[in-house]
């Protein structure tokens, strides 16, 4: 009886261990200096579908969550512009110690929202300004890519016209569209590329258009800065040779697809969230993060077999040389500097909206 009793015992304190153990996995998350988890928000200004800006800042969080056990994440889809300071409002009030506004389109919001919760940070996606002391900005160097792609097309176009369906003339994409003109005028200085805007980063009818009217024009490559899959289908039909951006497509579009240069924001999205984390966001320079291809941030998509192995190498041998920084697409430009830019490179054809 006495030794049932001190079995007894032993299983119960053994229970009551694992018990308290379990118990504390329950409470905040703790990492190896004893601070508890942070808070992370992302909000998106569009549906997140299989494809873009919104849905690649959706797997580079999740990604990044997988290697941040501290994380607690949660996610706001389709907030508009005019809604988005409820919205970072409420974040605030949940809890949020870090909110990625994953758009340019919350400049205004974080404008108004930042200044009244000192004690959170906000990230702006695609930002080009510091809009609060407690507000950063956060970007893939997308330009990189994109010089690597108009090589691609300046080298396989036989029309020597090459279109380019832009949304919005955000800062990012007025560099993308210049930065592909330069790798065009670096393989084929005959070749113009010819840029009309859709009007909004995501509707894929007004796209469609945007694509054909290009294509009508003799443009034999298209290429495009949106939210959509719409200009890589619209190419697949027409029998036009299609570079993506943003995400990988070639899946939409089989028969025409050359490459592509996509996001990857999970190493932006993991290092911010460590320097928020540990104490050293007000350490990063403007705290603005803009990774390109040698850190990770940006990458070339494979090539389909429609290149030729001529041009696959001569890419290569030019991304190499952009990671070594052998080669500058905008020699003499600052990313400040770079920021401001509202021209359009002497091959394309095109026009700006008048500010």
């Amino acid at each position: 009886m006495k030794y049932l009793s001190m079995m007894f015992t032993v299983i119960f304190c053994a229970v009551l261990l694992v018990a308290l153990a379990g118990a504390g996995n329950t409470t905040a998350v703790k990492d190896s200096s004893g601070r508890s988890e942070l808070n992370v928000t992302l909000i998106n200004i569009g549906p997140v579908g299989g494809y873009g800006w919104a849905y690649e800042g959706r797997v580079g969080a999740s990604k990044m969550v997988q290697k941040l056990p501290y994380v607690k994440f949660s996610e706001i889809d389709n907030v508009d512009a005019p809604n988005a300071p409820r919205i970072l409002r409420e974040c605030a009030k949940d809890g949020s110690k870090l909110i990625f506004c994953h758009s340019y389109d919350f400049m205004n919001a974080i404008k108004e929202v930042a200044s009244e919760y000192p004690d959170i940070t906000f990230m702006w996606g695609g930002g080009t300004e510091k809009l609060a002391k407690n507000a950063g900005s956060y970007y893939g160097k997308m330009y990189e890519g994109m010089y690597l792609a108009g090589i691609v097309a300046g080298n396989m176009t036989k029309t020597d016209k090459i279109a380019f369906a832009a949304a919005l003339p955000s800062s990012q994409v007025i560099i993308t569209i210049n930065a592909f003109a330069r790798g065009v005028a670096s393989s084929n200085p005959k070749a113009k590329v010819y840029v009309e805007w859709i009007g909004n980063w995501y509707d894929p009818e007004k796209e469609r258009a945007v694509a054909l009217s290009l294509i009508h024009k003799g443009c034999d490559i298209i290429t495009h800065a949106s939210a959509s899959d719409a200009t890589g289908q619209t190419a697949d039909e027409m029998g036009t040779y299609f570079i993506s951006a943003g995400s990988e497509s070639g899946r939409f579009s089989p028969r025409v697809y050359l490459t592509g240069v996509n996001w990857d924001l999970e190493p932006i999205m993991t290092d911010i969230v460590e320097s928020v984390h540990n104490g050293t966001w007000n350490s990063q320079p403007g705290q603005e993060w803009g990774y390109g291809l040698a850190k990770g941030g940006v990458k070339l998509a494979p090539f389909s077999n429609l290149v030729p192995g001529d041009v696959r190498s001569l890419v290569n041998k030019k991304e190499e040389e952009i990671m070594q920084k052998k080669l500058v697409v905008f020699p003499g430009m600052s990313d400040d500097e770079m920021k401001k830019m509202y021209y359009l490179e002497g091959n394309v054809v095109g026009e700006l909206p008048k500010l």
